[in-house]
């Protein structure tokens, strides 16, 4: 049986508020706070999933609020041709693993590592306290790596050798394939077929940003032709608010 993707979507009070709180903020809190409007009684929770299941979650919210279909504007990086590409949600789909252990083990070099996936609260933390990238990548690997034993020492992350290091960092991207979702594309001028990374999150919120300036339009419209409150407006169904706004434009 296929997997349901389905969640229930935020209503349009809630997105609104949402996309004004989260002007400016970083795109981790955007992701966060879009996905506590979710689930609000367990907000917060998204903050330490694994960057592939928040990914995951964010595709579905696509999917329950603007559908299963994407598009994508992109120069081929050999000829320079504008490529525009149609795909849907479950092109792009990780299937689904089975339930996740809470640590892993990488093991290379004689050493045995155990960590646990980066999070978004890794991420955050990671953005907000490191300017370097060199130095980002060393404190992410600080706060997942949790022991590490080499011949039944234990030892620093500082010690491990780069191709452990190497090593580890792919064996991570392994255990969490949906934090990188990629679009194979082949240009139809000079067939050159290259990936791209989709990141769902910008995606999404650009998506939001043009539904919000049209609801607000909409609100606009209809609250100068008959008076009605945001919250009224905007507790009509959308169907219902579109027959109003084409008998105003009549």
């Amino acid at each position: 049986m296929a997997e349901d993707h389905r969640i229930k979507a935020p209503d349009a009070i809630s997105l609104l508020r949402v996309w004004e709180e989260s002007q400016g903020a970083l795109p981790i809190r955007r992701a966060l706070a879009l996905l506590d409007a979710t689930a609000p009684q367990a907000q917060g929770a998204w903050g330490g999933a694994s960057i592939g299941q928040r990914d995951a979650r964010l595709l579905d919210l696509y999917e329950a609020l603007f559908g299963s279909r994407l598009q994508t504007v992109t120069r081929c990086p050999s000829c320079r041709e504008v490529l525009e590409t149609d795909f849907v949600t479950s092109d792009i789909r990780v299937p689904p693993a089975a339930p996740q252990p809470s640590t892993h083990e990488f093991h290379a070099e004689r050493c045995s590592v155990q960590y646990r996936l980066p999070n978004s609260d890794d991420l955050l933390h990671v953005a907000s306290s490191v300017n370097d990238a060199a130095r980002a990548e060393h404190e992410l690997l600080q706060r997942c790596v949790i022991e590490i034993h080499q011949a039944g020492k234990r030892q620093s992350l500082e010690w491990l050798p780069p191709a452990v290091i190497e090593g580890l960092t792919e064996d991570m991207a392994a255990q969490d394939p949906g934090a990188d979702l990629q679009i194979r594309l082949s240009c139809p001028a000079c067939s050159h077929t290259w990936s791209v990374l989709f990141d769902i999150l910008s995606y999404l919120w650009s998506a939001l940003e043009d539904w919000a300036q049209r609801t607000l339009a909409d609100v606009h419209l209809l609250a100068r032709a008959y008076g009605w409150s945001e919250r009224e407006i905007l507790g009509l169904s959308a169907t219902r608010r579109q027959h109003y706004i084409e008998m105003v434009r009549a």
